[in-house]
Formats: structure tokens, C-alpha cells, sequence
């Protein structure tokens, strides 16, 4: 399996980087290049789009700070994503949004799962 992962800032990051040292083969894309050239140090691929990433991957997590830019990201990676991929939204979302984004998926064959993460990295 190759996962993407897009949004690496304080939670993402950390999510990204423990798919990285489980093993598995991970592409990654932050619009901070800075964030993903670090993932890029512990064995990631870094996209230059989501689209990109989207494309290349089988599964697609997303980490992003608000459902405006879930929405933005989505706009551009469903259109990319492999038939039957599964796109997994690690944003906290409200109900009525996960509902909309979920609809979204639905219709181009993409899966979605809910798996939020809230709150801050306690390290």
C-alpha cells in the first residue's frame, strides 16, 4: 500500500511521520515545503500538489486546520484518486461538514472514513 498524507503541521506531522517508520511507503505534501523536506529526511516522497500525491498513492489522509481548506484540498484530489481509493479525513470537522465532504467522495467512488484528531501534541 502506498499512503499520502497532506497537512504536516503539529498533529499531521506526527501522524505522517509514524506511517514513515512503520515501514510504509508514504508521499507527502504541506504548502510549507519546509515540513515536508523533514518528512522527505525520514523517507517520505514529497508531491508538488495534492493532485500529484492523490495520484500516486492508494490512500490519502488529510490533516487540515479548517473544513474551507479540507474542501480546497478535496477539490483537487478527488479528481486524481484511484477508483476505489480510500480518502481518510484526520480533520475535526463538524457533523454537517463531514456529511457534505463525505457526499463529495461518495460521488466520484472515493471512500471516506472519519478519523478526527484533536488537541495538541503532548510530548
Amino acid at each position: 500500500m502506498n499512503y499520502g498524507y497532506i497537512g504536516l503541521g503539529n498533529l499531521g506531522g506526527h501522524l505522517a511521520a509514524s506511517l514513515i517508520r512503520a515501514g510504509h511507503q508514504v508521499t507527502v505534501y504541506d504548502r510549507n515545503t519546509a515540513l515536508a523536506e523533514r518528512h522527505r529526511a525520514m523517507g517520505a516522497t514529497v508531491a508538488a500538489s495534492p493532485a500529484e500525491l492523490a495520484a500516486a498513492v492508494d490512500h490519502v489522509f488529510t490533516c487540515l486546520p479548517s473544513p474551507a481548506v479540507s474542501e480546497a484540498v478535496l477539490a483537487q484530489i478527488l479528481p486524481a484518486m484511484k477508483p476505489g481509493a480510500t480518502w481518510v479525513e484526520n480533520s475535526t470537522l463538524g457533523r454537517e461538514d463531514v456529511l457534505r465532504l463525505a457526499n463529495l467522495a461518495k460521488f466520484t467512488g472515493v471512500r471516506m472514513l472519519e478519523a478526527p484528531v484533536t488537541g495538541g501534541v503532548h510530548l
